[in-house]
């Protein structure tokens, strides 16, 4: 009986393995390119250039194919030269990934946003194929007024330009790294400079209404509401949302102040029933009344208005009118149950 012969040991498809080690490194650098433009973070000069290096590492070791496929075994100096920078890519996706890893860390802290004020000093592009983003050099902030090179992406505000007035809102990471969340245009200085170039400027009151607002700064917003106000009468519907922000901050009367305004120039059944709640919540029922009865003539079939006046009525001692209201009320929008009880409570 013959002996058996052995089978000879399998050996892996050099194709098989660099197609899994590339699939590999390639999915790294593409995770890390996305890690440095989305937890970007300010005051390294370092971190705003890695992609570029990255993004030159993944594209050599497509060129490394050629120890795989151009069979340059033969040339055992130039099969070194290919081995070493084989390993330098290597070690560069290591040193990449870790750092991409210590600012995805950072990231998953969510501290209070801090806004900062600068301007634009330079920007340029960077196109490296896969992926594009901008370097912007802006002004420091604080006492360090030194230049900073930051990270721009495609979630920061269009129209960024050198020169440019900016707001940069950052948030302290978890290793205590300023994560930029967000670069956005610096809409007030943009619309002060415009008034003061054009103090009739309309946009510009109306922006920095819309600003102050925001910010709840209601003294400044109220000021330029009511110089909007006097030049543009017929145009001034940001003092709604204006309102709108006074009564969520309990500034009742204030909010009414600038809806009588918008009411004396535009009949609307919103203002009307907005006006007639600020007036109820700061007790002023008998405006409030008067606005919401004339919100029920514009508009017979909204429920709200009738709503609102049964209970004004009920609390000043009209127990059938109440009713009346409220009726209608269910008339219009049947099985409303808060206006079912409400009737209940008037009979006891």
């Amino acid at each position: 009986m013959s002996p058996r012969v052995p089978n000879p040991p399998k050996t892996q498809s050099p194709i098989l393995g660099y197609v899994r080690t590339s699939g590999v490194l390639f999915s790294l650098f593409l995770w890390a390119n996305h890690i440095f433009l989305n937890y970007r973070v300010a005051g390294n000069i370092l971190l705003a250039f890695l992609p570029i290096m990255g993004s030159i590492t993944m594209y050599l070791w497509v060129i490394l194919v050629a120890d795989e496929f151009l069979l340059l075994e033969s040339s055992e100096r130039i099969s070194r030269i290919l081995r070493i920078l084989k390993h330098l890519c290597f070690g560069v996706a290591i040193f990449y990934g870790a750092l991409a890893l210590g600012l995805w860390v950072n990231g998953m802290n969510h501290s209070p946003t801090v806004s900062k004020r600068t301007k634009i000093v330079s920007l340029s592009d960077v196109d490296i194929g896969l992926q594009s983003y901008r370097h912007l050099t802006i002004t420091g902030w604080d006492a360090d007024h030194n230049p900073r090179t930051i990270l721009s992406n495609d979630k920061d505000d269009l129209g960024l330009h050198a020169g440019g007035d900016i707001e940069i809102l950052l948030s302290e990471g978890a290793l205590s790294l300023h994560r930029i969340i967000a670069i956005k245009q610096d809409k007030e200085r943009f619309h002060l400079k415009m008034l003061t170039a054009d103090p009739d400027s309309k946009v510009a009151l109306a922006g920095l209404v819309e600003i102050y607002s925001r910010g709840k700064d209601f003294g400044k917003a109220l000021e330029l509401f009511d110089q909007l106000y006097d030049k543009y009468p017929t145009e001034a519907d940001i003092g709604q949302d204006l309102a709108a922000r006074l009564i969520d901050s309990r500034n009742y009367e204030q909010a009414a102040g600038v809806l009588k305004k918008l009411v004396e120039t535009k009949k609307d059944y919103e203002l009307q029933i907005l006006l007639g709640q600020a007036l109820i919540r700061a007790g002023k029922r008998d405006e409030a009344e008067k606005y919401l009865e004339e919100a029920q003539q514009l508009d017979p079939t909204d429920i709200r208005a009738l709503f609102l006046l049964g209970y004004i009525y009920r609390d000043t001692g009209r127990k059938e009118e109440a009713k009346e209201a409220w009726t209608r009320v269910l008339e219009l929008y049947p099985n409303f149950a808060q206006a079912e009880k409400n009737i209940e409570s008037l009979q006891k």
